[in-house]
């Protein structure tokens, strides 16, 4: 060796001891082995995620709400059983007393409409001292209209009505929710993925260190290169062991993260397979959005869950504003009450009984209009000045998710475009120095290279693939944003999930708006 450059006469033994290792170009990817899937991750995390928990709490809260606003309108049953027992000191027999029991059955029933009705039946007896039991019935049905304050279903179903909009908003919400976990879940697992891709390239490089330095100690064995030679080729060795040891930190950190991000318990983490799914691929760059973005705000300002829940709750608040506004009015009800009473002598359960359909005058009715007018009704303009507000405060929610999605769509198309790029620059970097790092390996067979050289290639042969794990993870990571933002990440039926859902571009999986 001269000038440290091997001489030509030792080519064979570079050809039998090293270079009929495994090639060179070997492929990033390692052999396929058991692993988890991203849909089987996502399915995981509809189970055990705590934050899809708390929103679905959240929507049995917003059901009880409504079942409890549809409250007023149950009829409610009413009886009552008295007895009075009365001693007349004044009157003409001594110690005259008297016994009145009174039975009672009725009903009241809210309408929507705001009309309601109240029948009522009341059945009494009295027994007199030295007198026949005296038998009084009575059955009356009092029907209340609300004239102004309180009529229509505007203001008497408004709570219900509200009530059935917070719903649809807290089932939006849960959606919403589950998105953005399905989100950071397929994130980390992209991530898990390039680490596992990455201490492949990482391991392969040692092993190729180790190769090479086994080599030189045969070379130095048989007198052919210096021992000094030794010292760069076991500093190489060290220095790619150092970076698969870092390659197994970030896996395990990854890993980590992925089971916390799907919310297992620490100890079913420690068990959680490696991530096996292949990064997604795109179709032709012709095929890439791009071009006319507007098409994309378009179907996130229809599909996208929060922007949807927002509009509900603005629509509970304006059926509560229009209600609390005519809370302001006084309250006029007319009332009118047809019935009709029966006597009848006797102190037996049928006379008890016969003033319903015995000894009937004829019926009566009454008519009459009730007034309630608070002069101040500062609970009502409350009511109405805390709805305003809250209106107010749904309606700049709703404007500015609008603005976040007319901002963030453009960023999220743009991240698909150039990582699409940047992956086929990249693929196309780790072709060349596949090519360098072979023709490095030819010269240096010819005595024109040195090992430093064929190291120094391949390193940089390792880092493309680095880079190439890294566009990778970082288009796949794109795509998912994508989905996320124009709101497609997710079927309907979150249940359903599948790899195309995740994995490609909206409208690529049969989710056309």
């Amino acid at each position: 060796m001269t000038n440290g450059r091997f001489s030509p006469h030792l080519a064979p033994v570079l050809i039998l001891l090293w270079f009929a290792q495994p090639g060179s170009a070997r492929a990033a990817e390692p052999p396929p082995g058991p692993g988890i899937g991203l849909v089987e991750v996502i399915r995981m995390m509809l189970d055990h995620d705590p934050n899809v928990s708390i929103g679905e709490s959240r929507l049995r809260s917003s059901q009880g709400a409504l079942l409890s606003s549809r409250g007023i309108f149950d009829p409610v049953v009413n009886a009552g059983l008295t007895e009075r027992e009365l001693n007349d000191p004044l009157s003409e027999v001594a110690s005259r007393e008297q016994s009145i029991l009174t039975n009672s059955l009725g009903m009241t029933k809210l309408f929507r409409t705001g009309l309601s009705i109240e029948p009522e039946l009341q059945l009494s007896r009295t027994a007199d001292t030295g007198r026949q039991d005296v038998n009084l019935g009575t059955f009356s049905f009092t029907l209340r209209q609300p004239l102004l304050r309180g009529r229509g279903r505007e203001f008497t179903a408004a709570p219900e009505l509200s009530a059935e909009l917070q719903v649809a908003a807290s089932v939006l919400d849960l959606r919403q929710t589950t998105s953005e976990r399905a989100l950071a879940v397929v994130a980390q697992y992209w991530e898990a993925r390039a680490a596992v891709l990455n201490l492949a390239i990482l391991q392969e490089s040692e092993d190729r260190a180790r190769e090479l330095m086994e080599t030189t100690r045969k070379l130095i064995e048989a007198d052919v290169t210096p021992a000094a030679d030794l010292v760069q080729v076991e500093a190489n060795v060290v220095s790619k062991e150092t970076a698969r040891i870092g390659g197994e930190r970030d896996l395990f950190a990854a890993r980590q993260a992925l089971g916390r991000e799907i919310g297992l318990e620490p100890a079913r983490i420690a068990a959680l397979p490696l991530p096996s799914d292949p990064f997604p691929t795109l179709p032709a760059a012709a095929a890439l959005p791009g071009g006319d973005v507007s098409r994309w705000i378009a179907v996130a300002v229809e599909r996208r869950s929060d922007l949807q829940a927002a509009r509900e709750r603005q629509s509970a608040a304006e059926v509560l504003r229009k209600a609390a506004d005519q809370a302001l009015q006084p309250q006029l009800d007319l009332l009118f009450t047809p019935s009709y009473s029966g006597l009848v002598e006797g102190s037996d359960a049928d006379s008890f009984l016969g003033p319903l359909y015995r000894n009937i005058p004829g019926a009566a009715s009454l008519l009459s209009l009730s007034l309630s007018w608070p002069t101040q009704n500062s609970r009502a303009r409350g009511d109405l000045a805390q709805i305003e507000a809250v209106r107010e405060q749904n309606e700049l929610l709703e404007e500015l998710i609008t603005r976040q999605i007319g901002a963030n769509v453009p960023i999220a198309v743009d991240a698909v475009v150039r990582g699409a790029q940047q992956l086929e620059r990249a693929q196309e970097a780790v072709r060349l120095f596949e090519r360098a790092v072979e023709n490095e390996e030819k010269k240096l067979r010819a005595g024109t290279s040195t090992l430093i050289d064929v190291i120094s290639q391949r390193d940089r042969l390792t880092s493309a693939r680095q880079s190439q794990v890294a566009s990778h993870f970082a288009l796949a990571v794109a795509i998912a944003q994508l989905r996320f933002e124009t709101g497609t990440l997710l079927p309907g039926d979150v249940r359903g999930v599948q790899a195309l859902h995740l994995t490609t571009l909206p409208f690529q999986a049969g989710d056309e708006p």
